[in-house]
């Protein structure tokens, strides 16, 4: 059975940490929806890349359809989600379900204003750990993933956001293949 992942975005967000993990996750043929939390028909990203998303937040009856919950950072997209009630809801829903939660840069903060990250070890783009209340912080880590929850520290590191978010959902080798597939080892040989 396909996995189904949920990928919220609103004006501001950021367009790598939103691009890269939606190439990966569709790579794996995972069935990504990729959803305006503010309604509109696209969004405008945090360096004026117009997108153009599959549905509205209004067209989601039940999130629990989804197997995870993903978000871009950005600023002010990042904000954006935090404050929206429905997004919250959604997020406190999956993970009381014990489905994947994710975000990155300073998306986090929506994960810690749902208090998704009381009991769990995050990472987020440095400063944004000061609007955290997780159990332990790493600024050492790209991603950290702690049981159902996936958090990653920004830009750089989206496309590792991205083989986590497959890695976790599929559970085999398809994140590896991938990472050959689109010259990983390369990129880390050049590092």
């Amino acid at each position: 059975m396909t996995k189904k992942v949920a990928l919220f975005v609103d004006n501001g967000g950021e367009e790598l940490e939103l691009i890269a993990p939606l190439d990966i996750m569709r790579r794996a043929n995972l069935e990504v929806d990729l959803i305006s939390a503010n309604n509109a028909e696209y969004v405008i990203g945090a360096h004026n890349i117009k997108i153009i998303v599959d549905k509205k937040i209004n067209d989601i009856e039940d999130i629990l359809e989804y197997d995870a919950i993903v978000i871009p950072g950005g600023m002010p997209g990042s904000t954006l989600l935090r404050d929206n009630n429905k997004i919250i809801e959604f997020f406190k829903t999956m993970y009381n379900e014990d489905k994947l939660v994710a975000a990155i840069c300073a998306a986090p903060i929506v994960l810690s204003a749902a208090g998704i990250l009381k009991d769990r070890e995050a990472t987020s783009y440095p400063g944004f750990d000061k609007e955290l209340e997780c159990q332990s912080y790493n600024s050492k880590k790209a991603v950290v993933v702690d049981k159902n929850v996936i958090t990653a520290q920004g830009p750089a590191v989206a496309i590792l956001f991205g083989y986590e978010i497959v890695n976790y959902l599929l559970k085999d080798e398809t994140a590896n293949n991938i990472k050959e597939q689109m010259l990983l080892p390369v990129l880390k040989d050049n590092i």
